[in-house]
C-alpha cells in the first residue's frame, strides 16, 4: 500500500464529511503523539548510553580491578551487562555503540527519521537503526563517496515490518520486568531482555496451546 495520494484523493481527504468520518484532525493527534513518544524514549536511550559508556569505562579501569579483586569477584562483560543493567551482553554492546557516536551523526540521524515520518514512513528510530545507519555511513565515506544519497539515507532509517511480536507482564511471568520481543522481516530479533527472560514467557505460551 501506497502512502502518496493521487490529487484526487487529495481533494477527497479535504472533504468535511470525509474528516469528520475518518476523523482526521483526533488521528493526526495522537499519531503525532506516539511520535513524539518514541522520539522521547529514544532520547532517554541515548541519554543511557552515555552513563553505560562512562560506567562501562570504570568497570575495565584499574581501580574497579582492585575493588572487583579485594571483594573477591570476578565478572566477566556478561556479568556486567547482565547484573549492573539486565540486559543481554549483546544489547549492551549495541548501547556502547551508540554511546560513543559523534553528537553531530545523532543529530542527523535524528533528522533523517523526522523526514522520513513526515513523508508518512515508519522510521526506525532505535539503537539498532542508528547503528546501522551509523555503519552505512562509514561505508560510504570509506568508498570516497561523500555524503549519502538522500534516497540512500531514506533507506536506512525506515524500519524493516515486523512479521510477529511477542510480549507478556511481568507479573504474569514471574520476572522482574516486562517481556518485549519483536521479530523483523530481516529475520532478526529485538529485545533488551535476557535469553532467560524470553524463554520463560515462550514456556508459558507453549504451555497454554498445549492446554
Amino acid at each position: 500500500m501506497t502512502n502518496q495520494l493521487l490529487t484526487i484523493e487529495q481533494e477527497l481527504m479535504n472533504n468535511a464529511n470525509v474528516i469528520a468520518g475518518l476523523q482526521l484532525r483526533e488521528v493526526k493527534k495522537l499519531m503525532k503523539a506516539e511520535g513524539n513518544a518514541q522520539k522521547k524514549k529514544f532520547a532517554n536511550t541515548l541519554a543511557l548510553s552515555k552513563v553505560v559508556v562512562d560506567a562501562h569505562t570504570w568497570w575495565t579501569s584499574e581501580e574497579a580491578k582492585a575493588i572487583f579483586s579485594a571483594q573477591g569477584v570476578t565478572w566477566s562483560a556478561e556479568d556486567f551487562a547482565g547484573k549492573v543493567f539486565g540486559w543481554q551482553k549483546s544489547y549492551l554492546y549495541r548501547v556502547l555503540k551508540a554511546g560513543k557516536l559523534a553528537e553531530e551523526k545523532v543529530t542527523t540521524f535524528n533528522s533523517l527519521c523526522d523526514q522520513a515520518e513526515n513523508e508518512g514512513l515508519t522510521a526506525d528510530r532505535t539503537l539498532k537503526g542508528l547503528l546501522k545507519w551509523a555503519k552505512d555511513s562509514e561505508t560510504s565515506e570509506a568508498n570516497g563517496d561523500g555524503e549519502e544519497s538522500e534516497g540512500g539515507e531514506e533507506a536506512s532509517v525506515v524500519r524493516a515490518e515486523t512479521l510477529l511480536t511477542l510480549s507478556y507482564k511481568a507479573t504474569l511471568v514471574g520476572a522482574e520486568r516486562n517481556v518485549a520481543v519483536r521479530i523483523s522481516s530481516e529475520g532478526e530479533m529485538i529485545s533488551s531482555n535476557t535469553k532467560d527472560e524470553i524463554m520463560q514467557a515462550i514456556a508459558i505460551l507453549q504451555a497454554s496451546l498445549n492446554q
